[in-house]
């Protein structure tokens, strides 16, 4: 009985030490996104000329790994089903829309629009699978905090 006792506080200490490295993880990954925008709202129209892209780069590069979460998580999975191919298809959706939107945005202004609605949608789609249990709770705190970042430093490039 003590053993078991022991073994599930070691597998909640992992769990806790996950989380937080989760969290540490993404918060720094969210510095480029905010220093970007800001750096976007105080430098001139010369010199956003190399905030901007960077900007949009990374937004592209982020929502391709939202896309790949998924990609892992099918291929993690011990029990797939048929259709799970859906989940593998969607999964590369996030890098092409990002991919497309950065081509588009010499030619196109709005082109980052597409990677806000791109990291909207799949915030959505995240969400789904943290109802059905697929992930863990302390994903849909983190999730919201960084796709509102990702928005939020998305739309002052859309706007600028």
């Amino acid at each position: 009985m003590k053993l078991l006792f022991m073994a599930q506080t070691s597998i909640s200490e992992d769990q806790k030490t996950l989380k937080q490295w989760a969290y540490i993880l993404g918060y720094l990954g969210a510095i480029p996104f905010l220093s970007l925008a800001v750096t976007l709202l105080l430098v001139d129209t010369q010199s956003s000329i190399l905030v901007a892209p960077a900007l949009h780069l990374y937004g592209a590069i982020i929502l391709s790994f939202l896309g790949g979460l998924h990609w892992g998580r099918i291929a993690c999975k011990q029990n797939s089903k048929p259709s799970d191919k859906w989940f593998l298809i969607y999964s590369v959706i996030p890098s092409l829309v990002g991919w497309s939107s950065y081509l588009l945005s010499d030619i196109w202004q709005e082109a980052a629009s597409m990677l806000i609605v791109g990291f909207i949608i799949s915030y959505a789609i995240d969400i789904r699978f943290l109802k059905l249990g697929d992930w863990q709770s302390w994903m849909k705190p983190l999730r919201t905090n960084l796709t509102l970042v990702a928005c939020f430093s998305l739309t002052v490039l859309l706007l600028h």
